[in-house]
């Protein structure tokens, strides 16, 4: 399997459409699956008012944790008020395994945490991938070692899969200084040590990307940082800090009101390390609980009446009733 066809992205969250649809086709095990394939293309409608209510979430955003080993500048993280802790391994298992039932795409395996700080990372990647989900990783690539970079290419990852590392800057004092606590060759290391394990694998493993969160202190290191990585990695992402996000519990929050819909309402499902749900990983204090997956099912909660207001709120262009997206700019 060929891994040097290379996409660089420029727009914020722009859908990597063409890579995307290749890594589908690779993962698809079912009719069901199609089905899902064809609900998850149209959740970039709602951008433009179209919206489709469909009976599970195409994707799941599960945090193992919210413990973080290092302090970015720009993160929310710091911020925030929630109780931190790691996902027991008898409740991933319950969600993953009611994911593959109803059929769910695919799991995002992070959110407001370093993921690969929980101990049985590797296995949950494994279980994931014994239920033929998609997995899709975001790392600071900090906690990689070439023990652990083999335990993951052992867990059944492919090249539908991917291991995303993020930077801020292509430099190592522009992005140390940005990540506070990184170690910016010992990252480098790991992602070449990743491409290099990989190639033994006989092109068997997971697509291989970097992100570059543009803030004005890195704006001038974007076009070095592609020129680097797109002859190296599968595949660069450049793209801009939500400004309210980053800001989200600052009070300077000057985005302008929210204008359209938002498709990672009608997208996935996000689920926070003690098994709350809630309806977007913004929500960093979990001030939107839905419910709980330790009792209720993933189809009970995506169909149920609080989160159908919301969703109706958006469609109504009533956001202003949403505290959490009246000024959001995602």
């Amino acid at each position: 399997m060929s891994y040097r066809k290379k996409y660089v992205y420029y727009e914020r969250f722009g859908h990597k459409w063409r890579q995307r649809g290749y890594k589908i086709l690779k993962s698809l095990r079912s009719i069901n699956l199609l089905k899902m394939l064809y609900i998850d293309f149209f959740t970039i409608f709602p951008r433009i008012g179209i919206t489709f209510y469909t009976k599970m979430p195409p994707r799941l955003e599960i945090e193992p944790t919210n413990y973080c080993n290092l302090n970015c500048r720009y993160c929310p993280r710091r911020e925030s008020s929630r109780e931190k802790g790691y996902m027991k391994f008898d409740l991933f298992q319950k969600i993953i395994d009611d994911a593959s039932q109803i059929g769910v795409m695919g799991i995002d395996l992070y959110l407001l945490g370093e993921s690969l700080l929980h101990p049985q990372f590797v296995e949950m990647v494994s279980y994931i991938k014994s239920k033929n989900l998609k997995v899709n990783v975001v790392t600071n690539g900090m906690l990689f070692s070439i023990e652990k970079i083999e335990a993951v290419l052992r867990s059944g990852l492919n090249i539908a899969d991917s291991i995303t590392f993020s930077m801020y800057g292509y430099s190592k004092e522009v992005n140390e200084r940005l990540m506070r606590g990184v170690d910016h060759d010992k990252v480098l290391k790991n992602i070449h040590n990743f491409l290099k394990l990989r190639e033994k694998c006989k092109g068997k493993g997971p697509s291989i990307e970097v992100i570059f969160y543009t803030v004005p202190e890195n704006e001038n290191e974007k076009e070095q940082f592609v020129k680097y990585w797109r002859e190296i990695v599968d595949c660069v992402i450049i793209c801009k800090i939500s400004k309210s996000f980053a800001n989200l519990k600052k009070g300077k929050n000057t985005t302008m009101p929210r204008r359209k819909n938002c498709w990672i309402l009608w997208n996935r499902m996000t689920i926070l390390w003690n098994g709350d749900v809630t309806f977007c990983g913004c929500d960093i204090d979990g001030d939107y609980v839905l419910g709980n997956l330790k009792e209720q099912s993933i189809k009970e909660i995506w169909n149920s009446e609080q989160l159908l207001s919301i969703k109706k709120l958006h469609d109504k262009k009533q956001f202003h009733k949403i505290p959490l997206c009246s000024k959001c700019d995602i």
